[in-house]
């Protein structure tokens, strides 16, 4: 009897021990929308690097998330940084608190045979793209106009069916970023060629004269970042600290082997692309959590310049208690 009073006492203690550590974990909500671009993400908390620093990360599907973190509904969300600025620059509860990689990788992808040759063979054509406030989109098109006077029509669609598009041939060139790319570069016609290429991306000769053509996204433009709940940073500061610290810890795995099979295990359980589309491109994939301030600005003035904002933030735009962290 004393023995099983014994056992049953020690169940009791055991799992309280385990409901304590539970409770005991900091949780935090991120909105996500899943891609290649928040891999680090990922890697962290199949890894446990969240869960080592006491964090309880639980990870939201949600094409909303950037309303989410400004109405409280979740602590974090990983974002095209045209997004959060627009939100920011209107007062909302929303910050930007780390980069999430450097560069862009969205380029313009078009047929092989296409003629595009030159910058200026793109005035009036139609062209995808997520839409007018995606960085890849203004960088494009205001190099264009201010380099080439040369202006496109955008139609704005979500990478797969841009790429849809560009196979049914109602636009002539599509504003993709990876995987997206490397999907559309692994397409065959029906002679096992290559149905598309890059152009104008800074490592391409469009018109055959023996020279690389610059980047018309410019020469390694910022890409997404980590914004947080203004609230959340006030009342949990140590707790985001600790998230950026995994954050950290996972951006040196995949820089160490960014194709290893583990991290693209990882990245195919929660992205539905092809495993030799993340192959070919998560090694472009540059993981930083060291904000470009500058770059990040630049994009809040272009966005001014259209119209969709009144006013540039500047430093405003960035959490003050992350300076000399992030930024």
């Amino acid at each position: 009897m004393n023995k099983k009073i014994a056992c049953l006492a020690l169940a009791f203690l055991l799992a309280g021990t385990a409901l304590w550590a539970q409770r005991s974990r900091q949780k935090i909500i991120v909105a996500d929308a899943n891609s290649t671009h928040h891999l680090n993400l990922y890697v962290a908390f199949e890894k446990g690097f969240f869960s080592k620093r006491k964090l309880d990360v639980e990870i939201r599907q949600t094409s909303s998330g950037v309303a989410a973190v400004v109405g409280g509904e979740a602590d974090i969300v990983f974002n095209c940084p045209t997004g959060v600025i627009t939100p920011i620059a209107r007062g909302q509860n929303i910050t930007i608190i780390s980069q999430v990689k450097i560069p862009c990788t969205s380029v313009l992808v078009v047929p092989v045979n296409s003629p595009i040759k030159n910058p200026q063979d793109l005035q009036n054509l139609q062209l995808a793209g997520l839409s007018t406030t995606c960085c890849a989109v203004i960088a494009i098109r205001d190099t264009l106009k201010g380099e080439y006077n040369t202006v496109f029509e955008l139609v704005s669609l979500a990478p797969g069916a841009a790429l849809a598009a560009l196979e049914a041939g109602s636009v002539r060139g599509a504003i993709l970023e990876e995987p997206f790319v490397a999907e559309a570069l692994l397409l065959k016609d029906s002679a096992g060629r290559s149905k598309y290429k890059t152009i104008f991306d800074g490592h391409s000769d469009a018109n055959g004269d023996g020279r690389t053509d610059p980047n018309l996204a410019g020469l390694n433009p910022p890409c997404r970042t980590i914004n947080a709940n203004t609230n959340f940073i006030k009342t949990r500061l140590k707790d985001a600290k600790a998230f950026i610290a995994a954050i950290d810890e996972a951006n040196k795995l995949i820089l160490k082997n960014p194709t290893a099979p583990d991290i693209v295990a990882i990245a195919r359980k929660y992205v539905n692309v092809s495993e030799q589309a993340i192959i070919n491109s998560n090694p472009k994939l540059g993981f930083t959590t060291r904000l470009d301030t500058q770059g990040l600005k630049g994009y809040a003035q272009a966005l001014v310049n259209q119209g969709t904002i009144d006013r540039n933030p500047g430093d405003a735009l960035f959490a003050p208690e992350f300076k000399r962290i992030t930024w």
